[in-house]
């Protein structure tokens, strides 16, 4: 396996990836930390790690709450574990990574190599037919998203990686060759919409997760660049759950994972992937099972995604999604992201009501966004705080931040 990296400054850093050359037996059931300062060093060390048999610690150095989380999880006795202390062995791992703590505090998630080798496993099936002969990744490897199929899954299979430190739309647009797969967000494939230049890039695909993509995104970006969009969806904790190709538009669950919800219709997961034990304020053993809070229509073998429940609220009786929200204003010229969030109102008629955060060098006004809603949604009353700024901050994923 060859990792290539394009330099900012021209040149190009070029690395064979195998356990002969990167086997250290310093490393040997040790702790290594990385944390998101350089994608060179960060997939150097993790193949260190990876082959050295060390438990490995992804980690944004960045964010204030994860470092506090990581000084109160005392990881030097995972180091100390002693064969006579059978408490080890519940909170044994070969990775911990954190998730983003975009919608909570941040929780860490304890991987076996056997939750990681099984999803890859089950991803490699997915994409055989594809014929992958390199992956481009935009994507952090301190994220789970970034770390599982932008290093394991080509190292797991073989397969070349291209890498970038600071990827523009053009930049990876002119990487991009036959047999590629692309792992990306959202966030890439809105800008790659944007910008003047076409490419046919009909024998490679996209993969994009961390949020959904609408209807409209995907169909122009196919129609513009011949290609085909994979959406999965998971999280750190539960690790892939289903799947969307192209403009389906229901979520197809992954083989080996087991669906069901609770009364609330919000999902419950089951499989391999999802980590035997988080650790927040203390630790918690999962048995494999998690009960999330993203609100579904179950079908066989598939479901309707209509967001998490903090996320969804009636008008006229009738469900929406601040992601949809978001969706319709993101699509409005002027309106570059749009951050959409509900809170109840006790004291008015109507019990919710929505935070909108709009990204826009124009003034909207209050009256200019009811209308854009009601002409989506019908003619429905919407209570509505709005404000606009010059810039909505977002994680290393593009995931908006609430400021």
């Amino acid at each position: 396996m060859i990792l290539k990296i394009y330099n900012d400054n021209q040149t190009i850093s070029q690395y064979v990836i195998n356990k002969a050359l990167f086997y250290d037996k310093n490393y040997v059931n040790k702790i290594s930390y990385i944390n998101s300062s350089n994608k060179e060093n960060n997939a150097l060390n993790i193949f260190t790690s990876y082959y050295s048999n060390s438990k490995l610690i992804l980690f944004d150095g960045t964010n204030k709450s994860i470092s506090k989380k990581l000084t109160s999880l005392n990881i030097k006795a995972f180091e100390e574990k002693k064969n006579d202390d059978n408490i080890f062995n519940d909170y044994d791992f070969s990775f911990l990574l954190f998730t983003s703590g975009t919608t909570g505090n941040p929780l860490g998630a304890l991987k076996t190599k056997e939750n990681i080798l099984s999803e890859i496993s089950t991803l490699s099936k997915l994409f055989s037919k594809h014929k992958i002969k390199r992956i481009i990744t935009t994507v952090p490897f301190i994220h789970f998203y970034g770390f599982l199929l932008g290093l394991m899954y080509p190292l797991i299979n073989d397969i070349d990686i291209v890498l970038k430190e600071h990827f523009l739309p053009n930049d990876l647009l002119n990487l991009i060759d036959d047999y590629s797969l692309v792992i990306t967000t959202p966030l890439y494939i809105k800008s790659l919409n944007r910008i003047n230049t076409s490419k046919n890039l009909s024998k490679s695909i996209f993969l994009s997760s961390t949020a959904p993509l609408s209807l409209d995104v995907i169909r122009e970006f196919r129609g513009k660049f011949s290609t085909s969009i994979i959406q999965l969806f998971g999280s750190t904790e539960t690790g892939g759950i289903a799947y969307k190709y192209n403009d389906d538009t229901l979520w197809s669950i992954l083989d080996s994972v087991k669906v069901n919800v609770n009364k609330k219709n919000e999902l419950k997961v089951q499989s391999k992937f999802v980590s035997h034990t988080l650790y927040e304020e203390e630790f918690v053993h999962t048995k494999g099972l998690i009960q999330t809070f993203d609100y579904v229509e179950l079908f066989k073998n598939k479901f309707k995604l209509l967001g998490r429940s903090s996320q969804i609220f009636k008008l006229a009786g009738k469900r929406y999604s601040t992601v949809q929200i978001e969706n319709i204003l993101e699509n409005v010229k002027d309106i570059k992201k749009a951050l959409v969030t509900v809170s109840s109102q006790t004291n008015e008629l109507r019990g919710e009501c929505l935070n909108i955060i709009i990204e826009s060098k124009k003034d909207f006004l209050l009256k200019d966004i009811k209308k854009i809603l009601q002409d989506e949604l019908s003619n429905i009353k919407f209570s509505i705080n709005l404000k606009i700024v010059s810039t909505i901050p977002s994680t290393l994923m593009g995931k908006k931040i609430m400021i």
